[in-house]
């Protein structure tokens, strides 16, 4: 029975909070009741890249600090664990439902890398949007692509694919916050 895995969800929600490191994600992280039977999915990962900034105005220079957060909310997070039927399995769930994680993940390092390194005029609020807006559209299809190639995680050949690129980008970016 072909079995579908629901989207990640990006959402914008200005909070205060301070970045974290990568995530591996575990069972545990999934805490919600899975949604009803008739949805079909046997796994639902939710995920928020929330940023906040503070803006220092000095003549025509805005200097913006920015705070860019991924949250995986566990309370929305799922695993219809009745309906799987070995440890291989949950691992083949866990494997595909990273790669939402990874999506998000790599909004959130994006996010941080063109917010800060953009040159604002005095309508940096509009440009702040647009800037976060056009990287959310990108993830969001990329979000979407992944889906639909890895046929909600049926297709092994590309999921393998997506595993091997999420790790290099992954790589890629952890060795560009360490410099």
């Amino acid at each position: 029975m072909m079995r579908r895995i629901a989207v990640i969800m990006f959402l914008f929600i200005p909070i205060f909070t301070h970045g974290q490191s990568y995530h591996r994600l575990t069972a545990r992280d999934f805490y919600a009741a899975p949604s009803s039977p008739q949805s079909g999915d046997i796994a639902f990962t939710s995920c928020q890249v929330n940023y906040t900034y503070q803006v220092i105005h000095n003549k025509n220079n805005y200097d913006i600090t920015f705070d860019v957060k991924l949250s995986m909310d566990n309370a929305r997070s799922y695993i219809r664990m009745a309906d799987v039927s070995d440890r291989e399995q949950l691992q083949q769930i866990l494997r595909h439902e990273q790669g939402h994680y990874n999506i998000a993940f790599l909004l959130k390092c994006e996010a941080y890398t063109v917010l800060s390194r953009y040159h604002y005029s005095a309508n940096y609020q509009r440009e702040i949007d647009y800037l976060y807006r056009q990287l959310e559209t990108k993830y969001k299809k990329m979000n979407a692509d992944y889906e639909a190639s890895t046929e909600h995680m049926q297709n092994n050949d590309n999921q393998e694919k997506w595993n091997a690129w999420f790790s290099r980008r992954i790589d890629n970016v952890s060795l560009a916050s360490a410099n």
